[in-house]
């Protein structure tokens, strides 16, 4: 069996603030009616964020003896800059119905041993959460300390070597059903490296920014589960 499919999400956010006071009635609700503008209250903004993306998966199944599936997901977004925006991120897996064959059946340990299904898993996934929609571009202020008069303000660097991190994990199992699956016993091993990891560094001072985002170093994640139900 096989899937395909796409996906578009965008938001838009636009937002305007307008502050007054000493309204000559209170059933104006509308600003206009005020007479006194308060200073630095008046404010408007707008930003907007995109991602597209494809997945698709693809399902072989032979004979309830051996299952394979693999996936991808395909993701772009505005988030990052030109040459960093788009992340390609397959997986894979496969598991083997052992107690289906032939051979199994007529073995001893088939009396007591009902599931026998060793697994492997590879997988990746990608992560952008927390970054800004205009991160990369750097952000700038508006300052009017100059004289009173208005100007801007670099207050966060430029980023563009952003880029998306990413977690790679590996697995292997086993499914083990004993006594007709009165016991059960699941056996999990995995390895999760993620890469890239998105880290916030404190600046110097003489740099002029507080901090900044990067990329750096890798995070290990291994263990070993095991879980048993009757």
């Amino acid at each position: 069996s096989a899937m395909v499919g796409a996906e578009y999400f965008k938001v838009k956010t636009d937002y305007m603030q307008v502050y007054g006071k000493n309204a000559p009635t209170d059933d104006i609700p509308t600003v206009n009616a005020s007479t006194v503008f308060a200073a630095g209250s008046n404010t408007s903004n707008a930003s907007e964020y995109r991602i597209i993306s494809s997945m698709g998966r693809l399902a072989y199944d032979y004979d309830g003896r051996i299952l394979i599936n693999a996936v991808y997901r395909l993701d772009g977004t505005s988030i990052l800059a030109q040459g960093n925006r788009t992340g390609f991120f397959p997986g894979a897996s496969a598991g083997w119905n052992m107690h289906q064959e032939e051979f199994f059946k007529k073995s001893v340990l088939s009396k007591y041993i009902t599931t026998f299904k060793p697994r492997i898993s590879y997988g990746e996934n990608g992560n952008i959460a927390g970054l800004g929609r205009y991160q990369v571009q750097g952000v700038y202020n508006v300052q009017t300390s100059y004289n009173g008069l208005a100007g801007y303000l670099n207050t966060s660097p430029v980023n563009k070597n952003l880029a998306w991190e990413t977690s790679k994990t590996t697995g292997a199992g086993l499914d083990l059903g004993i006594l007709n699956n009165r016991i059960t016993v699941l056996l999990d091993y995995y390895d999760r490296r993620t890469s890239n990891l998105l880290t916030n560094l404190l600046l110097p001072s003489y740099v002029g920014f507080p901090n900044i985002t990067m990329n750096l170093g890798t995070l290990q994640n291994k263990g070993f589960e095991v879980a048993i139900q009757s």
